[in-house]
């Protein structure tokens, strides 16, 4: 569930962009399609993205964060632990659920 959304900067070329580090996603379509309001259903915002009944009005890049309660808690999960604590918590949980099967097959 989408806890928060805002916008944050518009960006006449790519190279403009401001770089996050988070996940992205893009919404690309033809003018006057419903992007915008496809992003303000979404975020459950009618005044978030701007919608207009003027095709081609939108020329720049249209930056928004958007927050979930699951983005929350994989925003902490990662400040609590670095890339190589994640990658051996994963590499253990999947030898948990390895031994864990090979139990089940012993006891039958």
């Amino acid at each position: 569930m989408i806890t928060s959304a805002k916008y944050i900067i518009s960006s006449p070329d790519v190279k403009d962009c401001p770089q996050s580090g988070l996940p992205e996603y893009a919404f690309i379509g033809r003018s006057n399609v419903g992007k915008s309001s496809l992003i303000n259903m979404l975020c459950h915002n009618p005044k978030l993205a701007k919608t207009s009944q003027k095709p081609g009005k939108t020329l720049l890049i249209n930056h928004f964060l958007v927050e979930s309660q699951e983005s929350r808690a994989k925003s902490q999960e990662s400040r609590v632990k670095s890339q190589e604590e994640l990658r051996k918590h994963i590499d253990e949980s999947f030898i948990d659920i390895n031994q864990y099967m090979l139990n089940l097959i012993e006891q039958k």
